[in-house]
Order: C-alpha cells, then structure tokens, then sequence
C-alpha cells in the first residue's frame, strides 16, 4: 500500500501543504494514499481537513474521526510525516535560495557577547 506522496496535490498548484484546502487534502491524499482515501475521503471530506490541521492529526484525533483500524492510522502517520518533512526541506531550500537564511559562525557570537560586557 506504499504511495508516492508528493509535496503537492497536482502539478497546478505550488501552495505549501500547510496552506492547502480541504479540496487539496483530498487530492492528495487520492494520489497518495488510493486504497484509504477509498475508505476513509469522506471522513476527511466531512471534517473539513485542510493542509494546517492535517499536519496536527494524531492518532488519537484520527481515531475521533472514525479511523478505527490502527494500520490505517499509522499509515496515515507515516503520509503525513513524510509529506511535512518535504514540504519543510522545499520551504528552507527556497528560502536559502532567495538568501533569507544568514549563518551565524562561532566568531560572531563571541564577539557579540563581549561587546554585552562592555
């Protein structure tokens, strides 16, 4: 049941995941995950999960939602996981790319603590 999940939904949209829509959700999760979003999409569907609160689901609020299968659950876990881990590494490349990441180097912090005690 291994899914290639992708840090979009399609290939239209460049929104991160965390800005997704419930649309969006469901998308991904029909390209990701076919066999539970066969079984379980309306549930998704019907509690409005949008990018921001999929990546705060849990076990236990999977379980609220009525994901009674524990695999299920944890397979979800693991889809999720991986999508964040991608979309928080895309997130920090681009940002490193457009140079918005300074690096603080040893020297500098030393410096700048003496400077305090002056």
């Amino acid at each position: 049941m291994e899914g290639s999940s992708s840090a979009r939904p399609s290939k239209t949209t460049s929104v991160a995941p965390c800005f997704w829509t419930n649309s969006e959700v469901l998308q991904w999760m029909k390209n990701s995950l076919p066999e539970l979003f066969n079984k379980y999409g309306g549930f998704f569907k019907n509690h409005g999960i949008s990018g921001r609160t999929l990546f705060m689901l849990n076990d236990n609020l999977l379980l609220e939602m009525g994901i009674n299968d524990a695999q299920d659950r944890a397979q979800y876990r693991i889809e999720i996981s991986k999508l964040k881990i991608k979309s928080d590494l895309l997130t920090l490349k681009n940002t490193h790319h457009k140079g918005n990441i300074r690096f603080i180097d040893e020297n500098s912090i030393n410096d700048s603590s003496q400077n305090e005690h002056i």
